[in-house]
């Protein structure tokens, strides 16, 4: 298939994803039935979030734009999908796709509904991708692997998948450092980033770098529209445990009703809890994140990070923000 035609298709998926259909809807709602996690508010904004930051024309051709895809010959590329926020895997997809190769898919069991009814509905646009789009578990003659999942299947990976080219993600966390001049409206944008798809992502913040003598209430007060979290059970039920788990211990608890805020230097945290780490001085931050590179996704508000990224935007991925840093494009170029 021309690369041109692979563009064109991808547009119209996102412009079909863009309608309001009931086949869409449906798909949403099996979805949410499938992982009670995946609430309908957070599906469609995952699925907007990649029809207008992936699947526009314009954003294609710009970021394909930088690669010589004129020397692939088309491969069998394995994708292990993670299913820990909705679609969380659908731009290593793209990317597979885009490229020319063929996409052998192992969907996670958490989100096995929106990208296959996605790909279903590729096939229907462009017939001709029913012969690159195989969702199977039975792989024959793998060429190269992207494997993404915790830090002990990600040894399982490196195992069984370890002789073949290869991106294998483990755990990942991000951060944000606050300056202390910030206005309420920038903290209520931090905010998305720490409880947006209820903070399971790897790009939602779990650790916030506070400047010494911070008052922490500027962030309590501009994080009260989060406070409706507590109205979906299973968040209120890990909040309740860890808040039981804290105070057993004797930890101490920041005086929040919606969020468990504890001084712990952890990068990371449980679901329903954000770390508080204070510097006196950047150059703490510089260590600590040159310390804990391998295990950062993002870096909020610090620009001498190149895992930097602006207030409110670790969940609005582009297509460049390849995930770990590593460009999945030129990986599929060299295979």
């Amino acid at each position: 298939m021309e690369l041109i035609n692979r563009v064109n298709s991808l547009v119209k998926l996102g412009q079909y994803i863009s309608e309001d259909n009931e086949k869409l809807q449906q798909a949403i709602r099996l979805a949410g039935i499938k992982n009670h996690w995946f609430t309908v508010e957070n599906c469609y904004k995952a699925l907007q979030a990649i029809a207008f930051q992936m699947l526009s024309a314009e954003k294609l051709n710009t970021w394909l734009s930088q690669y010589d895809f004129s020397k692939i010959t088309p491969k069998n590329i394995g994708i292990i999908a993670a299913g820990n926020i909705p679609l969380v895997s659908f731009h290593d997809i793209i990317c597979v796709l885009i490229s020319g190769h063929h996409l052998h898919l192992k969907t996670s069991e958490k989100d096995n509904i929106l990208i296959p009814h996605l790909l279903n509905q590729l096939t229907i646009i462009n017939q001709e991708w029913e012969s690159f789009i195989h969702i199977d578990n039975r792989w024959k003659e793998i060429n190269a692997v992207i494997a993404t999942g915790s830090n002990n299947s990600g040894r399982y990976f490196e195992y069984y998948f370890g002789k073949k080219p290869n991106i294998i993600r483990k755990n990942r966390h991000s951060v944000a450092v606050l300056k202390g001049n910030e206005d309420k409206d920038t903290l209520f944008q931090l905010g998305k980033d720490v409880f947006e798809y209820f903070g399971l992502g790897c790009r939602n913040i779990s650790l916030i770098w506070l400047p010494k003598g911070y008052h922490i209430e500027n962030l309590i007060t501009a994080w009260q529209p989060f406070s409706t979290l507590l109205n979906f059970h299973s968040y209120k039920n890990n909040f309740d445990y860890q808040r039981t788990i804290y105070l057993m211990n004797g930890t101490p608890i920041v005086d929040c009703d919606f969020v468990n805020m504890v001084d712990n230097i952890s990068i990371s945290s449980p679901i329903s809890c954000i770390n508080l780490a204070y510097y006196e001085d950047e150059s703490e931050i510089i260590q600590w994140l040159n310390e804990q590179n391998e295990q950062i996704q993002c870096v909020v508000n610090f620009e001498k990070s190149d895992r930097h990224v602006s207030f409110g935007a670790t969940q609005i991925p582009q297509l460049n923000d390849y995930a770990d840093g590593i460009d999945t494009i030129q990986f599929l170029i060299q295979v």
